[in-house]
């Protein structure tokens, strides 16, 4: 079939990119981006089981996890379009480099439950004297802001050809 094709300048390079087509992906990118979506999934199947009708639910622990939903999933938009995975745990540092990709600014629809989940890894891993905490109904937040984001970077995904099959 006949593609419509549609140049667009992003950074320094050009890029070639289809309306509507999915690309057709290798076995070792779905299986690299496949890890990254796992994870996420993994995540998100252990918060979902929060005993936050504990006496001293984990809220933290559900804040903290809801970041690596996050961070997984944004990581796996990354890998399944070869670009580098670097070590940074910063959410709006890797939502940038997603939104870049393609110039996709509706990756900017994610921007405040990025900001917030950073900012739970960023108080919420380590014990201070001045230990944050948050509320059950915080942490329910947290954990729909995760799936939020996962579900909207696998709908990115698969418009690119990925299949989680």
């Amino acid at each position: 079939s006949i593609f419509k094709w549609k140049l667009t300048m992003h950074g320094k390079g050009k890029h070639f990119m289809t309306d509507s087509p999915k690309r057709k992906l290798s076995e070792h990118l779905r299986q690299r981006t496949k890890e990254w979506f796992r994870k996420a999934d993994h995540e998100l199947a252990y918060l979902e089981l929060s005993p936050f009708d504990a006496e001293d639910p984990p809220t933290d622990t559900a804040g903290k996890m809801s970041h690596m939903v996050a961070e997984y999933s944004l990581k796996a938009y990354l890998m399944l379009n070869k670009k580098p995975i670097e070590k940074s745990h910063d959410l709006i540092e890797l939502l940038d480099d997603c939104l870049a990709i393609h110039n996709d600014n509706k990756f900017d629809e994610l921007r405040s439950d990025c900001q917030l989940l950073t900012q739970y890894r960023l108080d919420l891993v380590y014990p201070t004297s001045t230990s944050e905490t948050i509320t059950v109904e915080e942490a329910k937040a947290a954990i729909e802001k995760a799936r939020r984001i996962r579900d909207f970077v696998m709908a990115k995904a698969e418009e690119l050809g990925y299949s989680h099959d």
